[in-house]
């Protein structure tokens, strides 16, 4: 197993600064698109923060 820094990842709002969207190792537009193999892949993963968001954003009146 290995780790991976990633030069462009903002760490104070964990967006990468290259497509300026969350931090999703593997999905379209990453350096590591198509270079690794994922178990999880990114787009299973990225619905997942999808949905996981869309949760946590309740409004309370």
């Amino acid at each position: 197993m290995s780790s991976f820094s990633c030069p462009h990842l903002n760490l104070k709002t964990n967006l990468c600064s290259r497509i300026e969207k969350d931090c999703v190792p593997g999905r379209t537009g990453c350096v590591l698109s198509k270079k690794v193999e994922f178990i999880i892949p990114a787009e299973k993963r990225i619905r997942k923060n999808t949905q996981k968001s869309k949760s946590s954003n309740h409004e309370f009146y």
